[in-house]
């Protein structure tokens, strides 16, 4: 489980649930989710939850029952690398 900081200052985790259907996999987080998700993440925090998203696929990539998973993971960080691109993050360096 990929943990964060929320812009509330509470604790994002995914997948959410860790709960698997009859045949051990488990089940990826409900369609529409992902964007949510990606939008409540701390701006200072997205490159690093991105490259966490990133290690645990890897991470699980030769494991059938995470497949679902790690393609969210990988849709999720590719959303949050997206936001990071275009938010400012902290101070501007070129600002005088």
């Amino acid at each position: 489980m990929t943990s964060t900081r929320s812009m509330e200052g509470k604790g994002l985790h995914f997948p959410p649930s860790l709960a698997t259907d009859a045949d051990g996999v488990i089940l990826p987080a409900p369609a529409g989710v992902l964007p949510t998700i990606a939008a409540a993440v701390e701006p200072s925090e997205l490159l690093y939850f991105a490259q966490r998203l990133i290690r645990g696929a890897r991470r699980r990539r030769r494991q059938p029952r995470w497949s679902a998973v790690n393609a969210q993971r990988m849709e999720l960080a590719q959303l949050c690398l997206a936001r990071a691109l275009i938010e400012p993050i902290g101070r501007d360096p070129l600002a005088a």
